[in-house]
This record gives C-alpha cells, structure tokens and sequence, in this order.
C-alpha cells in the first residue's frame, strides 16, 4: 500500500505543476461570486442567452442553437418544430397556485418549461403541476428537468408526468460551446461564456485536472492494487470525520475561548448525515446561535449564519433586520455561503489539517458578531 500511495504522490505533484500553468481554470468570476447551487442565478443566466431581446444582441441565434442541440442530443424529435414568432423567455414565471416555473420559453400556442436543479431538493406534484399548466394553457409543450448530470426527477415531483432530463455537464456545455462559435467575433460575450463554462465544468468535476485523474483510476485498477484500492475508500469517510471530530472541533473550542464563546459542536458521523453542521453559541444571546450548515448530504453546500436557538421563543423585530445584512434567509435562518469551500473535499481536508479552515470561520464569525452589534440577541 505504501509503495501506491508514492506512486499517487508522483501523480498529484505532476499535476499540480500543470494546474499552476494553467490559470484560466482556476480563476474563475463565476466561482469567486458564488454562482454555485443556487437555482435563480443559473437561471437568470440561461434565461438572458435565451432571450432575443437579450443586452447580448445576437437576437435568437443562442435559442436556435439551444434548439439545436436538443435534436442533435435527441432531446427533441428532429422534425419538431418550435415557432420564433411572437417568443418570449422568462423567468421565475409564476403560474399562481401551480407553482414558479424556474424558465419559461413561449410563443402564442406553444412552450417549453425548464425546471433548473442543481442542488435543491423537489417539490411535491412540481413537475406534475407545471405539466398541468402547459396542458390547460398551450397546444403544445415540452418539459425539461435540467440538472447538473442529467438526473431523474423524484416520483414525488414527476408523479407520470411525461418530461426529459437534460444535463449541464453535457447538454447545456455543447450549446454554451456553440454559442461561443456564434460570438467569437464579440470578445466581452465570448470570454464571459468561455468563464461561465469552466464554471459548470468544475461543478461537473469536467475540468482538464479531472480528466487527468484517470491516470490515478488506471493506476487503483490495476490488480496488485486493487485491494489498497478498496481498503483506502471504505476508510475515505472515516477520514473526514477524524479530521473534523479530532483536529477542527478542537480548534473550534480554542477560537470560540478566544472570542468568549461556546462552541456547542459534538462528535459525529456529519459526512453521511443530512443538514449536519457546526453550532456555537454566545453566552450574551437568549435567542440566536452562530451555525454553519451542510445544505446537502456530504459536506455539500455549506453556510454560516444565525439561526434562533429555540424556534418556539423567536425575536422576530431582531430577525427581520438580520435579512437585511445577509445573503440569504428563510423563516428560520439568515446566511451568507461559507467562503472557498462550499462542498467539504480534498482542499477542505487540508485546510482543516494545517490551519486554514480555523482562520476561516474565524472571519466568518468575527463578521457575524460585528452584524449584531446593537441588536437584541
């Protein structure tokens, strides 16, 4: 296993000297703005590519290519035909008590309906819902439930709803290349698109580095290895949970003595549970606690916020001008994205390991405790 383990290190060096030659994926606008799982943003982007009257002024060529490629990919029939007259592209479109439709692309008698999942969960009758609107309001539609790689949507959602899935690791990454053919002559728009699919590659784990990683799944698949192999990724998890359980809750109770605090953290198996996370509490407060919160399972989409310590004893005045100095909220929670390591892997590991991770959330909750200065907590 030891002599594996070296011949991985070689691998890992080589490519780190590539990656340090090759800046155009790592810096990346889309990523440093956070333009990662939420739903709206990616939509809004779609939607103005879409669009023919879209401040990109190539009219519809974006939406003929998108259209395009649906065939090519057999995504729509071949013969299919989608008129441009009198077109409109939407979003957020509200169908009233059917729910938001996340892009609606309609003319006078027929639609398309893109239902935009990146990390999110369903909801209940969705697609069935958007269906029945389509149904009682369009000759004919086409519904597409467009995730990162191409998933099914849950029963719970679909209920025999007739849709098709469509991906932005390939799908929605061909068109964008089209569309990068169709701009070429207009450098703004065709570096924009260029960035934003690099983007989209590295949600899709579709980067160069990535690709690169098959010399490592060649070299794990060979057969003196492949017992070290099995043996290093049953114990993957368990990894993770040491880091986090033995080295950054302890350097979570030294920060949070630092700044009179008490981290309220416990020990546990946080990479396989779901809304797993971090608490911590100020002495001060009655009713809020610092989180950080893993919005999916395995230490993706991380947050950090405040969120009330016992919902049933709220400080509504309070929270409702908490909205007003975060990203984000719900009826239970204000946040901003947890910065650099949205999704807990390799980077996150390390950054735990030498340090890194504790100089983070100390940002995080020293910028915390200067957004409640002066407020009842």
């Amino acid at each position: 296993m030891l002599q594996l383990l070296d011949k991985i290190k070689i691998i890992n060096k080589y490519q780190k000297e590539i990656s340090d030659l090759s800046s155009e994926e790592r810096f990346n606008i889309f990523r440093i703005c956070g333009v990662n799982h939420y739903e709206v943003t990616h939509s809004a982007i779609l939607t103005e590519l879409l669009s023919n009257n879209s401040s990109h002024s190539f009219g519809n060529k974006f939406l003929i290519a998108f259209l395009k490629v649906l065939k090519r990919e057999n995504l729509l029939s071949e013969d299919y035909h989608f008129s441009l007259e009198d077109i409109k592209v939407i979003p957020e479109f509200s169908t009233g008590e059917l729910g938001r439709i996340d892009i609606l692309i309609k003319n006078s008698n027929q639609c398309l309906i893109i239902e935009n999942k990146i990390y999110a969960n369903d909801q209940k009758k969705q697609l069935k819902r958007y269906e029945t609107y389509a149904k009682n309001n369009f000759a004919n539609y086409k519904l597409f439930y467009l995730t990162l790689f191409g998933d099914e949507a849950s029963e719970n959602s679909a209920q025999d709803s007739n849709y098709t899935t469509v991906s932005y690791s390939h799908t929605i990454i061909n068109w964008l290349e089209r569309c990068v053919e169709i701009s070429a002559k207009n450098p703004v728009i065709r570096e924009t698109l260029i960035q934003y699919i690099n983007h989209l590659k590295y949600l899709t784990n579709n980067t160069s580095l990535s690709k690169m990683n098959n010399e490592i799944i060649e070299l794990l698949s060979q057969n003196d290895n492949i017992e070290a192999t099995f043996t290093i990724g049953e114990r993957l998890n368990d990894v993770k949970n040491h880091l986090i359980n033995k080295i950054l809750l302890a350097q979570l109770n030294d920060l949070c003595k630092e700044l009179n605090l008490v981290n309220e953290s416990e020990e546990y198996d946080r990479v396989n549970t779901s809304w797993a996370g971090f608490q911590i509490t100020n002495p001060e407060w009655k009713f809020f606690k610092i989180a950080l919160e893993f919005e999916a399972r395995g230490l993706r989409n991380s947050i950090i916020g405040l969120t009330h310590i016992n919902r049933d004893d709220r400080k509504d005045e309070t929270f409702e001008i908490l909205k007003g100095r975060f990203k984000g909220n719900n009826k239970n929670w204000v946040w901003n994205d947890f910065p650099k390591y949205n999704s807990w892997n390799k980077d996150a590991m390390i950054a735990i390991q030498n340090g890194e991770m504790r100089n983070i959330f100390k940002i995080e909750i020293e910028n915390i405790l200067s957004k409640t200065k002066g407020l009842e907590m």
